[in-house]
């Protein structure tokens, strides 16, 4: 019973300690930028681009997971550190986040259309975008601080 638990123990920690490496970043950045222009200008050229849009969508997220999953050029102690801190304030902020925008959503709604708004809950593409985002932004100005 102890073997199967060490057994575990070792996967978990293998798991949590996974980065890609350090070069992975430009190319997530790389990817990020192309598909986001991409994604943008299909908003200005004509045509039916549901496929594409969502695509370049999943596209984006996964260029900004990359990012996240990348390691620093030194991966000390204290990046871990960071790095725990800023999943943690993520999740809190994303959690409210998802909490508060649909009613900020449908008050907004009630307010500019002088009607009753319809009560959303955000999508997929949303709710990752936003913590990824903000897991960057934070990520960044904490190794800046730190």
């Amino acid at each position: 019973m102890k073997s199967i638990q060490e057994c575990e123990q070792t996967n978990i920690q293998r798991l949590l300690n996974f980065k890609l490496p350090n070069y992975a970043k430009k190319v997530g950045w790389a990817l990020f930028t192309i598909s986001l222009v991409v994604l943008l200008s299909t908003k200005f050229i004509e045509g039916e681009w549901e496929l594409l849009k969502s695509i370049l969508k999943r596209l984006v997220l996964l260029s900004l997971f990359i990012v996240v999953l990348s390691k620093e050029k030194v991966e000390d102690e204290r990046i871990q550190h960071i790095r725990a801190k800023t999943f943690t304030l993520t999740f809190l902020i994303t959690a409210i986040y998802i909490l508060v925008q649909p009613i900020v959503n449908l008050i907004a709604n009630s307010i500019i259309d002088d009607n009753e708004g319809v009560f959303q809950d955000l999508g997929d593409f949303t709710i990752l975008w936003f913590m990824l985002f903000i897991y960057l932004m934070f990520f960044h100005f904490a190794k800046k601080k730190e």
